[in-house]
């Protein structure tokens, strides 16, 4: 591991973040691994609190990839944009009526992390026409700072970086890789937009996501899955490890309607 970590959790805010389950994360992660893997990497708040030497970060959405990129490149350049952004609502509105495709990375990338930071809930969603819609929320959250972003950076240049669905993440993964994978949940039959218009993950991709964390296991990669507790899931991954946690929900429009929802954690090598 690196000896990095962030003040705050990520660089980007995300609904669905796992942040407040890493120290359990972090609890059952194996070991002893050769490189981190995680292909829904959305704010990728596990792999910013372990700082992995050796990784590879993939998300379908472009976007949370881009901002990684950004980074990477040039983390001074992304601190500057973000530097002249009024912490205003006439700010996010602007910022988000701009197509991200007139921007350059850096520009592109400073525009996502404010744009998430200001949003209803930290939700990524797109209309048809593949433009961001989600209204503003309540206030802003304080921007990465220059050290964090700095910090960020040394931690992805260990890290490979992919814009692809979760088997493309995954494909290289060999034995003794530590692949740590949360996908979307399932909720009353509909799919949590944040892939974008039309994108979701649907029970076909659900029984590929299976067969996938199978394959990896059979392989002798150490595979952890955070998801909502879901018994058709403990039943798929047999002699699967499973623990049971509890994780606020964010996603309610007022904060007395949040609950704090059973989550599981599931790995297929033993525990400590």
């Amino acid at each position: 591991m690196n000896d990095i970590s962030l003040k705050r959790p990520t660089i980007l805010r995300w609904s669905g973040s796992k942040a407040k389950l890493v120290p359990d994360l972090r609890r059952l992660s194996p070991r002893t691994f050769n490189r981190y893997v995680e292909p829904f990497a959305g704010s990728a708040c596990l792999f910013f609190s372990m700082g992995p030497a050796r990784a590879i970060l993939g998300d379908v959405n472009p976007m949370v990839i881009d901002v990684y990129r950004a980074i990477t490149r040039d983390f001074h350049a992304v601190a500057d944009v973000l530097d002249t952004i009024p912490m205003t609502g006439d700010a996010f509105y602007t910022l988000r009526a701009i197509d991200p495709a007139t921007l350059d990375l850096t520009y592109r990338a400073a525009r996502l992390i404010f744009l998430m930071k200001a949003c209803f809930n930290g939700v990524y969603r797109t209309n048809r026409s593949g433009k961001f819609n989600v209204p503003m929320g309540s206030r802003v959250y304080a921007l990465p700072t220059r050290e964090e972003l700095s910090r960020a950076a040394a931690m992805l240049g260990g890290a490979t970086l992919i814009a692809g669905d979760f088997q493309t993440t995954i494909a290289e993964s060999t034995a003794g890789d530590w692949v740590y994978m949360d996908p979307p949940y399932r909720q009353a039959g509909r799919y949590r937009g944040e892939y974008g218009y039309g994108a979701k993950f649907d029970d076909e991709a659900f029984e590929q996501f299976v067969v996938v964390a199978e394959k990896l296991a059979a392989r002798g990669v150490q595979v952890m899955v955070s998801y909502q507790y879901d018994e058709r899931l403990i039943d798929a991954l047999k002699g699967w490890c499973v623990h049971s946690v509890t994780a606020a929900r964010t996603v309610a429009s007022k904060t007395a309607s949040r609950v704090h929802a059973r989550e599981m954690i599931m790995t297929s090598y033993p525990s400590k």
